[in-house]
């Protein structure tokens, strides 16, 4: 059986990978903060991940999960993220995702590189 907590953060992965903007508003809280790798912003509220998703929209995404384990606050993720940018460019990377769920919204959601890789700080680097 699935953790509901761990159907949420699917449905989050799925949303992102589709460029769902209107599901995405459903699956995070209001007031979410956003932590990404090897970003020392955190992007603080809906609108500001809306927007932070948005601007990648021209990427195709695709989350490849390995494993996640769910409880009642957390859900942690190990996945292989693949990006594509439509002029071919491409780069995948592991990462260790963990987002606190409260009330069926994601509310707080970390991500974890052993290193932010050379092409991986690159291939976002367009994307402010």
């Amino acid at each position: 059986m699935t953790h509901p907590n761990a159907t949420v953060v699917r449905q989050t992965y799925e949303a992102f990978q589709k460029g769902d903007l209107d599901t995405l508003k459903g699956l995070v809280s209001p007031d979410v903060k956003w932590h990404e790798a090897g970003n020392p912003e955190t992007f603080q509220g809906r609108e500001a991940v809306l927007a932070r998703v948005g601007m990648g929209a021209a990427i195709e995404a695709d989350v490849e999960i390995h494993d996640m384990l769910a409880d009642d606050d957390h859900v942690v993720s190990l996945i292989r993220a693949r990006m594509r940018k439509p002029n071919g460019d491409e780069v995948s990377y592991p990462v260790v995702e963990v987002a606190h769920v409260e009330g069926g919204m994601v509310t707080e959601r970390w991500a974890f590189m052993d290193a932010v890789p050379a092409d991986v700080a690159a291939f976002f680097s367009d994307l402010g």
